[in-house]
């Protein structure tokens, strides 16, 4: 690593601080809480953030213009800090850390649709709602994150093999370990207690094998991305055999199948088409050792757009096509379609009220539910219209992935957890 790249810039600087006077404040009003001593900022925090949570555990509460600004804000300033922290750190940036994450937004999606169907126990509940389901994803990522880092951080001392052999291991570990505590909380919850359970026992004991079946799939992935991907994928697996449990126990009609043929298959569809009709693009730019909106190192977005070279025209006349073959792209914009659709479905089929405040505002403006899926397409194209004329310096190429990766998760994760409840009757 050069000394550059610990080299904060302005704005990750004031995010760090941000958070941090933010997290002082919130341990504040809760410890003052503790303490039983009244004042406004309490008074504040519990109204506004704390009440919210625990009622949305037991219902559908939870979003207020306070919180919903902060929770915007607060994400906002979490890319910008973990993007310093991931350069750091030296993890990969290229496209397959996307690909290694994408598990955490089934996993958190899944997880609150167990907790929607009353599955947790009251201890564990209030974490699978919003914001701090969040914190717990990161959390599991984290988590993951390490046993990769720890393994790469052998270097030479071992073969690869046997760095692969303790990583799969690690991996188990921390698998068996999320069966093991959500697991215990299904068990002991009113409606889980009185579930079959057999199907979740087997579901979840199998996906600690997951290291092993997907070994030869995940070979290219650095040891950061295996770690990260096996551990998200184990987790939805035991969240995904808790609902097959519950599934389980419902009458036929109450099963709907035919939201996840819809919800699931056009963004499937759109990611093929995009990827499909920009690969070309994406493989020129790559044989040539560029990235579409990644400058070369060392150059500002000044001197770029200043320059007048062969490899400029090169890379404009590509640019606009290869990044619809990044995952970063065709993930955020298919996860939009997906919470769109959704949304249009759960709400004219199902009867279901949205409420998220902005996306309620602009259904009540549009008068309809289909005029928000349209706006959530074109939010797509907005998205693809960014990252096809955005240049991110190349010490800001982890920048460029969290910016992705919070346009997916807002998308795809309330898109995925939408029709997840439709399908089990929630």
């Amino acid at each position: 690593m050069t000394d550059t790249a610990y080299a904060l810039y302005d704005y990750e600087k004031w995010s760090i601080y941000a958070l941090t006077a933010i997290t002082v404040l919130l341990l504040s009003a809760l410890s003052l809480n503790f303490l039983d001593i009244s004042n406004p900022l309490t008074d504040f925090v519990t109204e506004y953030y704390v009440d919210p949570i625990l009622d949305e555990s037991g219902g559908d509460a939870g979003y207020n213009e306070t919180n919903t600004v902060t929770y915007a804000v607060v994400l906002a300033l979490f890319v910008a800090a973990l993007s310093a922290w991931l350069r750091i750190l030296n993890i990969d940036s290229s496209e397959a850390t996307i690909l290694a994450l994408l598990p955490y937004v089934f996993w958190a999606a899944l997880g609150e649709v167990v907790e929607d169907a009353d599955l947790f126990d009251a201890t564990m509940a209030p974490l699978f709602v919003s914001p701090s389901i969040h914190f717990q994803t990161a959390l599991w990522v984290v988590i993951a994150g390490s046993i990769g880092y720890h393994v790469r951080g052998y270097g030479s001392k071992i073969s690869e093999s046997e760095k692969n052999r303790i990583l799969e291991n690690l991996s188990m570990i921390a698998i068996f370990s999320q069966f093991l505590i959500y697991g215990h909380s299904i068990s002991v919850s009113e409606v889980g207690s009185e579930l079959d359970l057999t199907m979740f026992a087997v579901i979840g004991i199998s996906a600690t094998l997951l290291p092993i079946f997907f070994r030869q799939s995940i070979s290219e992935f650095t040891f950061v991305q295996k770690s990260v991907y096996l551990v998200g994928s184990g987790g939805v697996l035991v969240f995904f055999g808790a609902l097959v449990s519950f599934a389980a126990s419902l009458p036929g009609e109450k099963l709907t199948l035919w939201p996840l043929i819809i919800v699931l298959g056009v963004p499937i569809i759109i990611c093929y088409l995009m990827f499909v009709y920009g690969i070309e693009s994406a493989s020129k730019l790559s044989e040539r050792g560029f990235v579409a909106g990644i400058l070369p190192e060392g150059m500002s977005e000044l001197e770029y757009q200043n320059l007048d070279s062969e490899d400029k025209q090169f890379i404009e006349e590509n640019r606009k096509k290869a990044v619809l073959a990044y995952p970063v792209v065709f993930l955020a914009v298919s996860g939009q379609v997906m919470d769109g659709i959704a949304t249009w479905i759960g709400i004219d089929f199902f009867g279901y009220e949205e409420k998220h405040l902005l996306s309620a505002r602009i259904i009540e403006e549009f008068g309809n539910t289909f005029g928000f899926t349209l706006v959530k397409a074109g939010l797509g194209v907005v998205i693809w219209w960014f990252f096809a004329f955005a240049n991110f310096e190349h010490k800001q190429k982890h920048l460029r992935l969290l910016v992705g990766l919070m346009i997916l998760v807002v998308g795809m994760a309330p898109g995925l957890r939408g029709v997840a409840r439709l399908v089990i009757g929630q």
